[in-house]
């Protein structure tokens, strides 16, 4: 009953955030609509991850894996152990997305790190000229590399920062340029807020003209109650050259084996967008496995997949893990061990007593 009475707590108080979220975020609705179309390298702004694609997209204050750190840089810092990701997306108009990462923790230290590559390929074209005479085909193609270090500061607190290097080709013209991530993270109990940015700064340059970047703030809250396997998570997103958005989304685990997920996301003032819609999702992984999958039923009708296996090397038995619990046994023993004391046996009784 006191588990019930928490869970429903718990709700209340993800809806109630998802209220202001919405509301701040319709203020802010049509901020940077005007600026559409005028920033390169906007598959940047797609995100990866089934698992937070299947919550909505909300992420900014929950998450806690390499796919997450994408979104906040700050989430790699609750990372605990070597991960490596594989991530596949189909979008819209036959485009698709390729995502890997790697990355864990230095040692027993507060830091974290992470190395990522994104791919996307929008698929070959027929060009034309002004009298609509073919030209030849061409084929349009992106492609980032990023590396992030994040910190924790506490038990509570997390620091992260990245930056990306990141290249276009449209036919036989390239662009090239390099922008930062930043984020920080709190956790008290099982409450987490998140502060985002992304793709702040620098500058996309073709045959000597320099684009922007498709910046973008975020903020987000989550609450996850371990007990019942219940974590909920809302987000609102302010877009320099977009509409801003808000995503809501839930997820339940059963004993770290099977996971199903639901959300939602609006894209505040537009229509008919390819991201706006209801997401669901699941996961399932054993023994240092872990498979993703998400779906979108897009706003303009085309729905949207993502799939991702991640991997957790320090799982497999004898690679790199600690099956038979060694790492317990010290190397050497400390000022309590009394030479009194023997090392192996029951203890020996006191004196004056049988």
């Amino acid at each position: 009953m006191k588990t019930r009475k928490q869970v429903i707590r718990i709700v209340f108080l993800v809806l109630g955030a998802a209220l202001v979220m919405a509301l701040v975020a319709a203020g802010f609705a049509n901020a940077g609509v005007d600026q559409a179309g005028t920033t390169a390298a906007n598959f940047l702004s797609v995100g990866a991850g089934p698992r937070i694609f299947g919550m909505g997209g909300a992420t900014l204050g929950l998450g806690s894996d390499l796919a997450a750190g994408s979104w906040n840089a700050a989430a790699l810092g609750w990372v605990d152990q070597t991960q490596v990701t594989l991530s596949h997306s189909g979008l819209d108009n036959q485009s698709l997305q390729e995502w890997a990462g790697v990355g864990g923790r230095f040692g027993k230290s507060g830091t974290r790190w992470s190395l990522s590559g994104l791919y996307q390929g929008d698929g070959t074209f027929e060009g034309r000229d002004a009298s609509n005479v073919s030209t030849g085909s061409f084929s349009v193609s992106s492609f980032a590399v990023g590396a992030h270090l994040a910190q924790q500061i506490g038990p509570m607190l997390t620091f992260g920062l990245g930056a990306k290097t990141v290249s276009e080709k449209l036919a036989d013209v390239s662009g090239i340029g390099t922008t930062l991530d930043a984020g920080l993270m709190f956790r008290y109990g099982i409450f987490g807020a998140g502060l985002a940015a992304q793709n702040v700064g620098g500058h996309m340059t073709y045959s000597g003209v320099n684009y922007s970047f498709p910046t973008n703030y975020g903020v987000g809250i989550g609450l996850s109650h371990p007990r019942s396997g219940l974590s909920l998570a809302v987000d609102a997103n302010f877009p320099s050259a977009y509409y801003s958005d808000v995503r809501a989304g839930a997820e339940w685990r059963w004993k770290e084996a099977v996971a199903l997920r639901a959300g939602y996301r609006s894209e505040t003032g537009a229509t008919l967008d390819p991201l706006t819609g209801p997401t669901f999702g699941l996961g399932a992984g054993m023994s240092g496995f872990w498979f993703d999958y998400g779906y979108l039923v897009a706003g303009n009708g085309d729905g949207q997949h993502r799939v991702a296996l991640t991997f957790f090397p320090g799982k497999w038995g004898g690679i790199g893990g600690d099956p038979f619990g060694q790492g317990t046994i010290p190397s050497e023993f400390g000022p309590s061990s009394s030479p009194k004391d023997p090392l192996v046996g029951p203890p020996a009784p006191k004196k004056g007593k049988p």
